[in-house]
């Protein structure tokens, strides 16, 4: 091999480590601010993530806005039952993407229905998409069960095959939604590998059997301009952790 050409070959070889040596100082760094910057605790601001749910009923949203309020996250209805798919769902989807506010879609269980063809009806209508929130299935009651709830083997049995098939779809595990009623009733002493999002107005230290919740949905009752002009109350819900918290959750 002639001196010219290993010449080249070295040139090369020293500058793909030079590039290989800046991505790692880059992303280096990178991690390093987001830590110092995200990582703190704050006493006086415990919940610093703060994000909102939404379906059909807040109508027209100013995703930009909500994003320049400081909104983090946003969970967002697709699907109820086997065959209901939420008319903004893709509205909703879209926009939330587009502002950069990070988003996951929820499935409102039904107890009657199929619950391979629920899941089917969320797989069909929500997006894989990479750096979206895990998807969630919402349980919780409806009609007359609230005066009369299913056993608990028949809401765990179809829960169970719908949680296993968005996890074989989305390959991350689904979030549950759900209340302290229906969390004793259904998911005490059982779900331990799934996250909890609890909806409790006094956002609690843990949940009702000292696990930790990791979304918390404290009122349904707040009010954006950017959500139909202030005219359509919206649930609010704060993450369970920092910023940098939240950055390795999603």
């Amino acid at each position: 091999m002639g001196k010219k050409r290993k010449k080249e070959i070295n040139t090369w070889i020293l500058l793909i480590v030079a590039i290989i040596a800046g991505t790692i100082l880059f992303f280096g760094g990178r991690y390093a601010f987001f830590f110092v910057t995200e990582a703190g605790y704050d006493p006086d601001n415990p919940y610093p993530v703060k994000g909102i749910d939404v379906s059909l009923y807040q109508k027209d949203i100013n995703w930009e806005g909500l994003k320049d309020d400081d909104i983090a996250f946003a969970f967002i209805k697709a699907t109820e039952g086997s065959n209901y798919v939420d008319e903004n769902f893709r509205e909703n989807w879209e926009g939330a993407r587009k502002a950069g506010v990070p988003a996951g879609a929820y499935h409102f269980m039904s107890f009657e229905t199929d619950a391979e063809d629920q899941a089917e009806n969320f797989i069909n209508t929500v997006p894989k998409k990479h750096g979206s929130l895990p998807p969630v299935v919402d349980v919780e009651f409806y009609g007359d069960y609230a005066d009369d709830p299913p056993d608990r083997s028949q809401v765990c049995d179809r829960l169970d095959i719908i949680l296993e098939m968005l996890e074989k779809r989305y390959h991350r595990k689904p979030i549950i939604y759900t209340n302290n009623h229906c969390y004793n009733l259904y998911l005490h002493n059982g779900y331990d590998d799934y996250p909890i999002w609890i909806s409790d107005p006094s956002i609690p230290d843990s949940l009702p059997d000292g696990r930790e919740w990791t979304f918390c949905q404290y009122t349904f009752k707040g009010l954006s301009e950017n959500v139909a002009g202030g005219e359509k109350y919206v649930d609010f819900n704060v993450f369970n952790g920092s910023k940098w918290d939240f950055r390795k959750f999603r």
